[in-house]
C-alpha cells in the first residue's frame, strides 16, 4: 500500500465560529487550529472565505518513493508540483483544491469496547441491560472517513487523483461518478459531477449502527428537522450505514459506520456500471434525495466561483 491515511481536509466558510461551535458539539476536540478525534486530531480545519468551498486534503503515504512515483505520473499528465521539506503540494487544474501528500506512519483509531448483540442463535449479552442504554456519554465521532467533491470535469480530477495514488474501488455509469480510497476503506474520495466544483458533503465515521443513530438523532432534535438531509439506510456502493445532515454552514456532513473494508486490492473486484436508481439504499429511502447533488446554495457557490476567478 502507498498511501494509506485520509489525513486532513481544510474547508472555507463564510463564518468560522459557527463551524467551530459545531464540531465542539457533536464531540470532537479541538481549536482554531483544527478539529478532530482524539486519536485523529487536527483533522478539519476552517478558513473564511467568501462562500462554503472545500480548499485543500492532505493524504498520508508509506514513505518518499510513493512521492517520486506520484511526480513521474503528475509528470505524464502534465500538472505542476512543489516538492518541499518532504511533502508533495499539488493545484488542481480544473478545481483549485490544494492536494498535499507526506509520509506517515500507518494507523488506525483504537477499537472502543465492542457491544454485545443479542441474535438469533448467538445471545452476547445475558443478564444485562444494552450498553447503548447504560453508556451515560454518547460515542463520538471517531475520525474524517471522507470526502464527496463535485467538479466540471471529474474524469481529469479522477485522473489527478489516481495520479497522486488514489484507487479506484467502484464507479458509477462509466465513470460519471468514481469511488476512491487511500486508505483500505471504500472510498475516502467520491468525485462526482457539478457546475463547478464545490463540496458535497464529508463524512465522519462512528463506532456502530447505535453511534450512528444517536448522533443523528441527537443533533436533529436540538437543531430541527430542517437540518436533516437523508437516512437513515445503508448504501449498497460501499456498504455503510449512513445518516446526512447539514452543517451550520450548509455542508451536508454524514455520520458513517460499517464500510467495507478492502485489504487486498487485488482481489477487490471493481464494479464500473452501478446504475444511480440502484445504487443509494438496500433499505430506508430507495432513491437518493433530489438536493443531494443540487444543493440549495449551490447559486452561491456559482456565483463566488466566478467572482473568484
Amino acid at each position: 500500500m502507498a498511501l494509506h491515511r485520509l489525513m486532513e481536509m481544510t474547508v472555507g466558510v463564510p463564518d468560522p465560529s459557527a463551524l467551530h461551535a459545531f464540531y465542539e458539539e457533536i464531540g470532537f476536540t479541538g481549536d482554531q487550529e483544527g478539529w478532530g478525534s482524539e486519536a485523529y486530531p487536527g483533522q478539519i480545519k476552517i478558513s473564511e472565505a467568501g462562500y462554503r468551498q472545500l480548499k485543500s486534503i492532505k493524504m498520508a503515504c508509506e514513505d518518499e518513493s510513493d512521492i517520486t512515483t506520484a511526480m513521474a505520473r503528475l509528470d505524464q499528465l502534465g500538472v505542476a508540483y512543489q516538492y518541499t521539506n518532504g511533502q508533495l503540494d499539488v493545484t488542481d487544474p480544473v478545481n483549485k483544491w490544494q492536494y498535499q501528500l507526506e509520509p506517515a506512519a500507518i494507523s488506525d483509531v483504537p477499537a472502543m469496547p465492542r457491544r454485545l448483540l443479542n441474535t438469533p442463535g448467538n445471545r452476547q449479552r445475558v443478564g444485562e441491560r444494552a450498553q447503548v442504554i447504560t453508556e451515560v456519554t454518547p460515542r463520538t465521532p471517531r475520525r474524517l472517513g471522507h470526502v464527496v467533491m463535485g467538479s466540471p470535469e471529474p474524469q481529469k480530477t479522477t485522473a489527478l487523483c489516481i495520479a497522486l495514488g488514489f484507487r479506484v474501488s467502484d464507479s458509477i455509469g462509466g465513470g460519471m461518478a468514481t469511488f476512491l480510497r487511500c486508505s483500505r476503506d471504500h472510498h475516502n474520495l467520491l468525485i462526482t459531477p457539478g457546475p463547478v466544483p464545490y463540496l458535497n458533503h464529508y463524512a465522519m465515521e462512528q463506532d456502530d449502527f447505535d453511534s450512528v443513530m444517536r448522533g443523528a438523532t441527537l443533533y436533529l432534535r436540538e437543531h430541527g428537522e430542517e437540518y436533516q438531509v437523508a437516512g437513515p439506510g445503508r448504501h449498497q456502493i460501499g456498504g455503510n450505514i449512513f445518516w446526512y445532515m447539514r452543517d451550520p454552514s450548509g455542508t451536508f456532513f454524514e455520520f458513517f459506520s460499517d464500510m467495507d473494508n478492502i485489504a487486498d486490492d487485488e482481489k477487490w473486484v471493481v464494479k464500473e456500471d452501478w446504475d444511480l436508481s440502484d445504487a443509494w439504499s438496500i433499505w430506508g429511502e430507495k432513491d437518493q434525495p433530489e438536493l443531494f447533488f443540487r444543493v440549495p446554495d449551490m447559486e452561491s457557490i456559482i456565483a463566488g466561483w466566478h467572482k473568484s476567478q
